[in-house]
């Protein structure tokens, strides 16, 4: 009785050859692809990036602080004692600087030797000396709340804060709005009154 031996053809040994590493590379692929999806930030951790994007500096939320502009002229002594005076304020996100001293150089390189400073300066050149400089769309403005003052009128903090509740009272909470506010004066004498309703309606 005769024994039969089955030969394999080089061809088809090197195709199964080829078929296994190819099986073998895309496992690892997938493998490797499982791997890299831990990576992947998840809906809750993209949500948590977008509450961070909302906090400035300080650690608060743009929407709970108040960007504070201040026009000068010749008052360079008064105006850096003022500036140092507000950086105590907890609430105030930036202060923004409007310097109408055309052709004169913003004394920006002394108040940043007399740092670090908690909140940021900055200083805007103008070209002209109005008294509406202040009133233009600076983009450094992130803040819904912004206060104007001179140069030469210091607020207390205390006032200062309660200015901001108060703010924050007429312009968030009221469903009605206020009429506009024009000093910082207006907004310290501004208290809720109440309606014929019976229900407290914010107005100013």
């Amino acid at each position: 009785m005769r024994c039969c031996h089955v030969r394999r053809l080089p061809g088809r040994v090197l195709g199964d050859r080829a078929a296994r590493l190819s099986l073998a590379v895309v496992l690892t692929l997938l493998l490797v692809a499982g791997a890299l999806t831990t990576f992947l930030p998840s809906n809750k951790e993209e949500h948590v990036l977008e509450l961070r994007r909302g906090v400035n500096s300080q650690g608060r939320p743009v929407q709970d602080a108040f960007t504070l502009v201040m026009q000068t002229y010749n008052r360079t002594d008064l105006l850096l004692r003022l500036l140092n005076h507000y950086q105590a304020l907890p609430r105030l996100h930036r202060v923004i600087v409007v310097w109408n001293n055309v052709g004169e150089k913003a004394p920006e390189d002394v108040w940043n030797s007399l740092g670090p400073h908690p909140v940021p300066v900055v200083f805007k050149l103008q070209t002209t000396n109005r008294m509406r400089n202040r009133l233009q769309a600076f983009p450094e403005l992130e803040t819904d709340a912004v206060l104007m003052v001179d140069d030469d009128m210091l607020i207390s903090s205390q006032d200062l804060a309660f200015a901001f509740s108060v703010w924050q009272d007429l312009f968030l909470e009221s469903t009605s709005p206020p009429r506009q506010v024009s000093t910082v004066t207006e907004v310290l004498s501004c208290r809720p009154q109440a309606s014929g309703t019976g229900t407290s309606t914010p107005w100013c």
